[in-house]
């Protein structure tokens, strides 16, 4: 049924003047760069040593231009602005781990956290010399 201007919408049915239209797909980018805290992030998505089915989002920061980081993986619905936050997140969280004081890594071959001290080796006394 053609339909002008002035003619009413069939009742119970669709609009026939609707398109179909396709739904738009958010598209997750390959790159990009943002500066954060005076901070340029460069953001690329690629899989770990060249394997492209498992990408992951890898960083490098302009004041850190010595290392590039892999902090998680890409999933499909990532954008831009869901990436930003969890890079500037993570890269802030390791300057302040890095600013802490060191842990001791060696706490003793026998103390396995209970305080317990093992048992000192009783000490004898050497034997008299007698004079010849």
């Amino acid at each position: 049924m053609p339909l002008n201007r002035n003619s009413p919408l069939p009742i119970g049915g669709e609009d026939p003047l609707s398109f179909d239209m396709p739904k738009v797909k958010a598209v997750t980018p390959s790159s990009f760069s943002f500066v954060e805290n005076e901070r340029t992030y460069t953001c690329t998505r690629e899989g770990l040593r060249g394997v492209q089915d498992d990408p992951w989002w890898w960083f490098s920061v302009s004041s850190d231009d010595r290392h590039r980081y892999a902090p998680f993986r890409a999933e499909p619905g990532d954008t831009e602005a869901s990436i930003r936050p969890r890079v500037v997140a993570y890269y802030e969280d390791l300057l302040v781990r890095r600013a802490a004081p060191a842990e001791p890594r060696w706490r003793g071959r026998g103390n396995q956290g209970n305080g317990a001290k093992p048992a000192a080796a009783p000490v004898s006394e050497p034997a008299p010399v007698e004079p010849e």
